[in-house]
């Protein structure tokens, strides 16, 4: 069973399965900006994440069943299925980075990221351009256990979720992906204070 703070959204969802339309506004509200952030780091490109996520709510609008509480978080559910379209269309795209994509010097879009927390401070724009080099150069499938465990703040059960590995695969690929982005950041000289990253690396 469904652990009792899910309730609120799985009723939200039930109601959007009938047709409500305000119940999808609600649960599009609630989890955008993650969608968003997370295919912003994953893709490197504002525009990308932008298709990305209207692409994920497309298909959670059309195909809610394929949701099951029992596996997770609508949260992690909805990264899981970014992160599908993300690598499809970077299969597509061999230059799935695109250099002029961050001539504004902006990664994280208003209101994304905390700017309290070590990564926030990493994703300021005066630094957007290098963290987001930093973060291409590291290996996509632990690029994307590190958005997903230190950028979006999931836990190592959703990520596991997200990424159809096991949690133990899912601490592996953190540490060697903290250490990789950590080496790349200090070449940088992005790591002048201590933070999550350089801690465990």
């Amino acid at each position: 069973m469904p652990p009792w703070n899910m309730q609120p959204e799985l009723s939200l969802l039930a109601r959007m399965k009938q047709g409500d339309e305000e119940a999808f506004v609600a649960l599009y509200r609630r989890h955008k900006d993650a969608v968003y952030r997370f295919a912003l780091l994953r893709t490197g490109s504002p525009a990308q994440a932008a298709d990305v996520t209207q692409e994920t709510f497309l298909h959670f609008m059309t195909r809610p069943e394929q949701y099951d509480p029992g596996r997770g978080s609508i949260a992690a559910w909805l990264c899981g299925v970014a992160r599908n379209i993300a690598r499809q269309e970077s299969r597509e795209r061999e230059d799935a980075t695109d250099p002029d994509a961050f001539q504004d010097g902006s990664l994280a879009a208003p209101g994304l990221v905390d700017a309290d927390c070590p990564a926030g401070k990493l994703l300021a724009a005066e630094t957007a351009e290098q963290v987001r080099a930093a973060l291409a150069a590291v290996a996509p499938h632990y690029r994307d256990v590190l958005i997903l465990c230190e950028l979006s703040e999931l836990s190592y059960a959703e990520a596991a979720q997200v990424c159809g590995i096991d949690i133990g695969t899912v601490r592996s690929r953190l540490s060697r992906a903290r250490a990789q982005f950590a080496e790349r950041l200090s070449r940088m000289g992005l790591l002048a204070g201590p933070g999550r990253v350089k801690e465990a690396s």
